[in-house]
């Protein structure tokens, strides 16, 4: 017995089709399967191709694959065409790979769920999605779509909601028999032994007598009387909703981490509870001949160590995962000081050897603490002991007229400035060693000082300069120089040298005195003689004036 009824305007509302004998790309999730090769009309496409519709179909619906994936062999064994490559039809009318039928379907529609597998598998999961949201139908508490379980009715109602397909057989003395001929039990057997590979049995609904009400003699839908189940246990997430970064565990002792997507490459056997995290997208069996209803998902150990692909009915999403709680020291941290390490439960092994709860580790090292619990939960940490200062910093020369502060530290520390002992700023040393600060003007005299901690937090000596007096001094200010002159007088910087050239031979020189006078002994020179007057501050600069000698 397939799907009975549409919903009216249901087809009306698809739009996947073939054009020129192809599919359409009408669909996102049909166009992500033609990796595996075109889509061509009257042939069946490849198994994994077909378990790609499938797959993206239910996911683009929100429908665990493994419930569409089991209707469709439940009900076609995945064939949509047979050997003569004519459509699947059944007794009943039902229609290709999801067994579709609808007394009332037009012409154009029904050639469309003949002939085009796209439209016939979105056509299945739309009215399995429909299914799913009538509010007649018993849900279990506190599940959602994800869960497997939860649909059991849902698949029920695809095929109908007929006393054959009660989960109860009914007899007046009020005997309860289970009934495992329902077509939604066979379509969750399908589940186990398939999308399972049997090694996982799905939970059991707690069925009781009056649940649900009918009369076995005639044709009438059953009536369901309890529309909430408590199931607190054994429920089954679909494996296709595990993402990258998720945390799984093996299901089975001895589940094989293969090399490659595949059952022929070679493999290692992993322990039952085994705790791996999801590190991509799922694959599909290679090659596409691949009878496999399920697929591949890549994996790595939690310390990063072992990788490899474990087939999806294997693993499960660690939902109970509680690692080890450590305190004292935190993962790839570097320190300079000693750790006194605690963990709340569990043994541990700190490279290797039996570590003590509450030891304190103070030898510089790298070190890898494993901490592991009695169900084999484990927290992996990784820190060094690092107590080794950085070389100390260099500095290039500073003066009142830089803008900048440059020089070198440890790759990748950071460089604290200082000016006069007071914190400024701190920049990152670059991976050629350099360094530099924008700053403004300073007074010469100023201590500019820097450091370099690394990592770790180890702080290297402090590298310390005097801002340099590269200012020039404010031009001298000099007197009437005449022919009859024996001195030369003015006024400049306080405690200045004042030199008085003709040309480039010094003829006289003298100190600027405390009130920035100064007087220069010099012998009479000629009238038009031109004079060059420095003023030197303390720092070497210079100023000059010329002055030219008059009668």
């Amino acid at each position: 017995m397939k799907l009975k009824m549409l919903k009216v305007g249901l087809l009306a509302t698809l739009s996947i089709g073939l054009v020129a004998g192809k599919a359409s790309a009408a669909t996102d999730w049909s166009t992500k399967c033609l990796q595996m090769g075109e889509i061509k009309q009257n042939v069946n496409p490849s198994t994994q191709q077909i378990n790609c519709l499938l797959t993206n179909a239910a996911l683009s619906k929100n429908i665990p694959p493994e419930v569409v994936k089991s209707i469709a062999m439940k009900e076609s064994s995945w064939k949509q065409f047979d050997e003569k490559g004519q459509p699947v039809i059944s007794f009943d009318n039902g229609i290709g790979i999801m067994q579709v039928t609808d007394p009332n379907i037009d012409t154009v529609k029904l050639e469309k769920l003949k002939n085009d597998i796209v439209y016939n598998i979105e056509t299945g999961v739309t009215i399995l999605n429909q299914k799913y949201e009538l509010s007649s139908l018993p849900k279990i508490k506190d599940a959602g779509r994800g869960i497997i379980e939860n649909w059991y009715f849902p698949v029920m109602a695809y095929n109908g909601t007929m006393p054959v397909n009660s989960p109860l057989k009914r007899n007046d003395g009020h005997l309860i028999i289970r009934n495992w001929e329902t077509y939604q039990d066979k379509v969750f057997k399908i589940i186990e032994d398939q999308s399972l590979l049997g090694s996982t049995k799905l939970a059991q609904y707690p069925f009781a007598y009056d649940d649900f009400s009918y009369d076995p003699n005639l044709n009438e839908s059953i009536k369901f009387n309890k529309l909430n189940y408590t199931m607190t246990s054994g429920l089954h997430e679909s494996a296709y909703l595990l993402k990258k970064g998720d945390i799984v565990k093996v299901t089975t002792a001895g589940t094989k981490l293969r090399t490659q997507p595949n059952t022929s490459s070679s493999y290692t056997s992993q322990a039952l509870n085994k705790v791996f995290v999801i590190d991509g997208e799922f694959k599909y069996t290679e090659p596409n001949s691949s009878l496999n209803h399920f697929v591949w998902f890549p994996v790595k150990s939690t310390d990063g160590k072992t990788s490899g692909y474990i087939a999806s009915s294997y693993i499960a999403k660690k939902k109970d995962f509680v690692a080890p709680i450590v305190t004292g020291v935190k993962n790839t941290i570097s320190y300079n000081k000693d750790v006194k390490i605690t963990f709340d439960e569990g043994t541990a092994l700190l490279n290797g050897a039996v570590f003590k709860n509450g030891q304190i580790v103070s030898k510089p090292g790298k070190y890898t603490l494993v901490v592991k619990d009695e169900e084999s939960n484990i927290t992996t940490i990784t820190f060094t002991i690092d107590k080794t200062k950085p070389t100390t910093p260099t500095m290039n020369t500073v003066s009142d007229q830089s803008t900048t502060i440059t020089g070198t530290a440890e790759a990748s520390s950071t460089v604290k400035l200082y000016l006069n002992g007071k914190f400024q700023k701190s920049t990152i040393a670059a991976s050629n060693k350099s360094y530099k600060f924008t700053i403004s003007k300073q007074k010469s005299g100023t201590t500019v000082s820097v450091t370099a901690t690394d990592k770790a937090g180890n702080v290297s000596a402090t590298k310390s300069l005097k801002v340099l007096d590269k200012t020039p001094p404010a031009l001298p200010v000099v007197n009437k120089i005449t022919s009859k002159s024996k001195t030369v007088t003015g006024s400049a910087e306080k405690y200045a040298s004042v030199k008085v050239y003709r040309g480039t031979t010094l003829i006289g020189q003298s100190s600027v005195n405390s009130s920035g006078k100064f007087s220069v002994t010099i012998k009479v020179q000629k009238a038009n003689t031109y004079l060059k007057v420095y003023a030197i501050d303390k720092s070497g600069n210079k100023n000059f004036r010329t002055i030219k000698v008059v009668k």
